[in-house]
């Protein structure tokens, strides 16, 4: 039965004009407790979660990897990849991506697919060492950061990425469907999967293969991107997220994770924790209404999670709105409504 919360939300969105898109998933949660499950238009099994793979995976790995001593934020890239040039550059600067480096290169053009998956990531390797940083008083969201700190959980687990997700998802979320498709093959039907975009290069839909160019050639196993899965996974993960932070996880201490959702530079430079989004004073995708400690992160193909500590508010969407193009903006402008008109219900200003 549908409440009287997800009601307002099909009305208000419909009539928005902003749904330009095949359809999304949302699960919000206060205290714990779902107060909102809402699929509108049409929806699907499984979707391509793009960046949230930085939080979902690569970042909560690193915070583990603090917490248990192995390195801090402060440690030297170098001192673990001896192959990058650049000395000054920190963990806790890729994580928070002031270290430089730009936004993104079309690494997939280059890329040998003939190659292993071994053999393309020593390519890369090549590739982003001879990349310049350049420091900017703004930071610049880059997935080369997050390629890096990819290298560096490899090197200092000795596996490759693919294991390092199976050990990690088998200790904090054992019975979640998240998934990489593994050279970008799917042991799952297609019609489970959200079709993301007509891709020009790849000439075909993209579906149950990752959307992002690199992580693609990289055969859909990535630090920053490759994850499918239901909107039951995100929910479940933020959850744990949550006990994170309320200290009632058993995964890391509360006085672990902190340091990464809080921001961690002036509001001059960017919104950002570490490995995490902090909302931005001006069009934060969760809206103008959730706290200034909120955090959480977005990704590309229309997917969020947001955490609001203060309302003890959690809010998850999932989405394909760069099907059939990612020209399609009316979902950038929908998902903040849709979290102030969350907000806006919980303080009944309906």
């Amino acid at each position: 039965m549908v409440n009287n919360l997800e009601k307002q939300l099909q009305q208000k969105t419909l009539e928005s004009g902003n749904f330009d898109f095949q359809g999304f998933c949302l699960q919000a949660f206060r205290q714990g407790k779902k107060i909102c499950d809402l699929r509108q238009g049409k929806t699907y099994e499984f979707y391509d979660i793009a960046s949230l793979t930085k939080i979902v995976f690569t970042t909560s790995v690193f915070i583990k990897l603090v917490e248990d001593g192995e390195l801090t934020l402060k440690t030297s890239v170098k001192k673990l990849l001896p192959w990058y040039k650049y000395p000054g550059v920190k963990i806790g600067e890729l994580l928070n991506h002031s270290a430089g480096n730009e936004w993104w290169q079309a690494f997939y053009k280059d890329i040998d697919p003939k190659l292993s998956i071994e053999e393309r990531y020593t390519q890369l390797q090549i590739f982003i060492r001879s990349a310049p940083i350049k420091r900017r008083r703004k930071t610049v969201y880059s997935d080369i950061d997050f390629y890096l700190l990819g290298a560096i959980l490899e090197k200092i687990f000795n596996k490759p990425l693919l294991w390092i997700w199976k050990d990690y998802k088998s200790t904090l979320m054992p019975r979640s469907e998240f998934h990489f498709n593994d050279n970008n093959r799917s042991e799952r039907p297609l019609k489970m999967y959200a079709p993301t975009e007509i891709c020009p290069w790849r000439n075909k839909v993209m579906r149950g293969e990752v959307h992002d160019e690199n992580a693609w050639a990289m055969g859909g196993v990535a630090p920053h991107a490759g994850l499918f899965g239901r909107i039951e996974d995100l929910s479940s993960w933020g959850l744990e997220l949550r006990k994170m932070w309320l200290g009632k996880s058993s995964f890391v201490k509360a006085s672990s994770l902190r340091p990464f959702v809080s921001r961690s530079l002036p509001t001059s430079r960017g919104d950002w924790g570490y490995g995490f989004m902090i909302p931005s004073p001006k069009s934060s995708s969760a809206g103008s209404l959730l706290s200034k400690k909120s955090f959480g992160h977005t990704g590309f193909t229309g997917t969020s999670l947001w955490y609001d500590p203060t309302r003890d508010l959690l809010v998850c969407l999932l989405s394909n709105r760069v099907h059939p193009s990612r020209k399609n903006q009316g979902f950038i402008r929908l998902r903040p409504q849709l979290h102030d008109w969350i907000v806006q219900y919980l303080e009944g200003k309906r």
